[in-house]
C-alpha cells in the first residue's frame, strides 16, 4: 500500500516530464518513502526504516546508472493537523533536509535534483482510508465525506477531530503520511520493431492542468482570564478560587480567595477567610496555547482571619498578613486546562488569641494570658493548581492559496 501511494505521488509530479520524451525512449520512475517524526523536519535515520529506504535508494541509483537518470524529484508532505501555514513550512523544511542529505551522499545528482513541498497530505490519508479493510463501510463513508467536503481547511480538520475514528487514524495513518518521497525518473531504450503500414492516428490532446484556489479562514482566540483552584487546599476541604487576568504580553494580575467555613456548635471550628493578590511577570509563554503558560515571578500580598478549634485541645482565633515573592510555571495538560505549580517566600505575621469553651460548651471564654504576635520568614505558599483559561475569538484571518490539480 505504501508503495502504491508513493507511486501515485511520483506520477502526479512527473507526468509533465513523461509527455516530453521522444518516441525512441520510454520514461520509467520508481518511488521510495522516508518518514519524519511529529512536527519535526530533521532527518532521523533510525525512524520507521529510513536507513533501509536510503540504502534502497542508493542501490536503485547504482542499478539504473547515472547516465540513464533524467531527474530525482523529492515530494515532501505533512500530516493534516495543526495550522496549515505551519504544515506548509514543515513540508518545505523536510524537502530541504532531504535535499541536503542526498547531495551529501550523492553529489553527482545536484543538477538532476528538484524538490516539491506539497503541504498537507489529504490525498494520501484518503487512499489509506479507502484501502483499510478493518473499517466499516459506514465509517469510511463518514471519513471520506469530511475529506472531500468543499469547506475551508480549518473546518475540515475540526470535523475530522469530532469523528469517533479520529484517534485510530491519528495513530495508524498520520505517522505514515509525514513523509518525503523520492521519485527517480530514468529512461529505458526500446528496440524499434519493423513498422507495418497503418492508418494515421489523431495526435492525442492533453489538457492543461486545472488551476484551483482554496480560501482558508482561521479564527484566532485570546485568553482574557483564567479560573484556578489550588489542589492542596481542595485536599483539606478548604474552598478556594483564583482569577488571573493577563495584562499585555508579559504581565498578569491574580487575586485569590480561600474560605473554609465549618463549625459544630462551640466544640469544633475550621474557619478561615484569606484574600490575596499577586502581580506576575512571564518569562516564557507558549503562544500556541494561551497567555498564561510558561514561567513567572512576581510579588504578592495576602491577609486573613481565622478560627481553629478542636474540642479543648486547640482553640485559637486571630489574623495574619504576609508579603513576599512568588515563582512558578504553568503548562497545558489537555485541550481546555493547564496545570500550574508555584512556591512563595516571604514574611508572615500573625496576632493570635487563645480561648476555652465553657464546661457545657454554652459559650467560648477568651484567655487573656495566652495571646500575642508571631513573625516568620521562609516559605509561605505552596500550590499545585488546576487552571481553566477563558478564551474568546478576536480575529479572523483570511488566507488564499493556489495550486494545480
Amino acid at each position: 500500500m505504501k508503495r502504491i501511494i508513493a507511486t501515485m505521488i511520483c506520477w502526479a509530479v512527473c507526468l509533465a516530464t513523461a509527455f516530453a520524451q521522444s518516441k525512441s525512449e520510454q520514461l520509467t520512475y520508481t518511488g521510495i518513502e522516508v518518514h519524519f517524526r511529529l512536527d519535526k523536519h530533521k532527518l532521523d535515520l533510525g525512524y520507521m526504516g529510513n536507513q533501509a529506504s536510503f540504502q534502497h535508494f542508493a542501490a536503485t541509483i547504482d542499478s539504473i546508472g547515472i547516465e540513464r537518470i533524467d531527474s530525482v524529484v523529492i515530494v515532501s508532505q505533512s500530516s493534516p493537523e495543526g495550522p496549515y501555514k505551519h504544515n506548509l513550512w514543515l513540508s518545505e523544511k523536510r524537502a530541504q533536509s532531504m535535499q541536503r542529505y542526498l547531495l551529501q551522499e550523492h553529489p553527482y545528482l545536484e543538477e538532476k535534483l528538484s524538490v516539491h513541498p506539497d503541504g498537507e497530505s489529504w490525498a494520501q490519508l484518503r487512499n489509506y482510508v479507502q484501502a483499510d479493510t478493518k473499517l466499516k463501510d459506514s465509517t469510511k463513508e463518514k471519513v471520506l465525506k469530511v475529506i472531500d467536503a468543499d469547506v475551508n481547511i480549518a473546518t475540515k480538520k475540526w470535523r475530522m477531530q469530532q469523528l469517533s475514528v479520529y484517534r485510530y487514524l491519528l495513530a495508524t495513518y498520520y505517522p505514515r503520511i509525514r513523509n518525503s518521497v523520492f521519485c527517480i525518473v530514468y529512461y529505458e531504450d526500446i528496440a524499434m520493431p519493423e513498422l507495418l503500414p497503418v492508418e494515421p492516428l489523431e495526435t492525442p490532446q492533453f489538457r492543461e492542468p486545472e488551476r484551483w484556489q482554496d480560501t482558508i479562514i482561521t479564527r484566532k482566540k485570546t485568553t482574557i482570564a483564567a479560573v484556578k483552584s489550588n489542589l492542596f487546599y481542595d485536599a483539606i476541604a478548604a474552598f478556594n478560587v483564583e482569577v488571573e487576568i493577563p495584562i499585555g504580553k508579559r504581565f498578569s494580575l491574580m487575586v485569590e480567595d480561600v474560605f473554609p467555613w465549618y463549625h459544630i456548635g462551640n466544640k469544633y471550628a475550621y474557619q478561615m477567610w484569606e484574600i490575596g493578590a499577586e502581580a506576575r511577570y512571564w518569562f516564557f509563554r507558549d503562544s500556541k496555547r494561551d497567555k498564561l503558560s510558561g514561567c513567572f515571578v512576581g510579588p504578592y500580598l495576602m491577609s486573613s482571619k481565622y478560627d481553629f478549634q478542636w474540642d479543648r485541645a486547640f482553640n485559637y482565633q486571630g489574623e495574619y498578613w504576609s508579603g513576599g515573592l512568588s515563582m512558578g510555571a504553568a503548562a497545558p495538560i489537555g485541550k481546555y486546562f493547564n496545570l500550574e505549580f508555584s512556591i512563595a517566600f516571604g514574611y508572615l505575621s500573625t496576632a493570635y488569641r487563645h480561648y476555652d469553651p465553657a464546661p457545657d460548651y454554652s459559650e467560648l471564654v477568651r484567655d487573656p494570658s495566652i495571646e500575642g504576635r508571631l513573625g516568620y520568614i521562609g516559605p509561605t505558599k505552596l500550590k499545585a493548581s488546576i487552571v481553566m483559561p477563558l478564551q474568546v475569538p478576536t480575529k479572523k484571518r483570511k488566507e488564499i492559496r493556489y495550486g494545480y490539480r
